[in-house]
This record gives C-alpha cells, sequence and structure tokens, in this order.
C-alpha cells in the first residue's frame, strides 16, 4: 500500500475538511477524518487502493471526547481517526462494507457507550447481564 497515495486521495476527497495526516512509526500512519466522512473514506480505500483488511477499531476516552480508530493492514498501518464530542457520541456502522466490524464495534457500544448507528446485532456481549455501572471505559465511569 502506498500510504502517502491514500492520505492525498483522502485530502482530495474531503477537500472542505481538515483532513490530517501523521506517520507515527515506521509502519503506520493515524489519518483524522470528520465522523461524516467516515464511510466514504472506507469506501475509497476499498475502490481505489483495494484495502479490506480492518485489523480492529480501538476507542479511548481522552478526557475530552471519544476516539474511535479503525486500524487497517496492507503490509503497513493505516490508522483512520474520528473524534466524537461528548454531546454526540455516534458514529455509522461500518459492518455494511466489513462484515469483521461487527465484533468491534459492539465493543465500541458497550465499553465507551457510543451509540453505532445501523449496526445489525447492538446487544451487550462482555459484560454481565446485571451490570449497571456505566461503560467502563469512560473517564465518567468510577473503577469498581
Amino acid at each position: 500500500m502506498d500510504v502517502a497515495a491514500v492520505v492525498q486521495a483522502l485530502q482530495a476527497a474531503f477537500p472542505d475538511c481538515d483532513v490530517a495526516a501523521r506517520a507515527v512509526s515506521i509502519d503506520d500512519t493515524f489519518v483524522t477524518l470528520p465522523v461524516g466522512a467516515l464511510r466514504t473514506a472506507i469506501e475509497l480505500l476499498h475502490e481505489r487502493f483495494d484495502l479490506y483488511h480492518l485489523s480492529t477499531i480501538t476507542g479511548i476516552d481522552t478526557g475530552e471526547a471519544v476516539e474511535i480508530l479503525y486500524h487497517f493492514w496492507d503490509r503497513r498501518g493505516l490508522t483512520l481517526r474520528i473524534v466524537l464530542p461528548y454531546d454526540a457520541l455516534h458514529v455509522a456502522s461500518v459492518t455494511d462494507l466489513i462484515p469483521g466490524a461487527a465484533f468491534y464495534e459492539r465493543e465500541i457500544i458497550e465499553m465507551l457507550d457510543v451509540m453505532v448507528e445501523g449496526h445489525p446485532d447492538p446487544r451487550p456481549m462482555l459484560l454481565p447481564d446485571d451490570w449497571d455501572e456505566g461503560a467502563p471505559l469512560r473517564k465518567q465511569t468510577e473503577a469498581v
């Protein structure tokens, strides 16, 4: 994968948005996108770069917002990063584009209390049925 070409294509696809990219190691590049650009960006990765391998989706509560990271791999890493403000914790599901994202999205729903719109099966899967302590990976949730 030519990461520079991917970054240029993403920047060209979203000219009105601040699409920032930075290399974080010799084999990984992070690209920050607006939330609304995520699905189009993934479609672009599929169509123009034949990039389908989603390694995982991770999320982190930074104390200021929740970041969701979509980690792709094809001999080099490419991570699409979106930032969700606390008052807008929702993102569109990508399971129709990448069926393997279903598990990761369910984890994001349950652990970070992010609404993944259009997810085919948003039922809890990791926490006990009687869990009522809030989202365990959110900074607002007290440690149990």
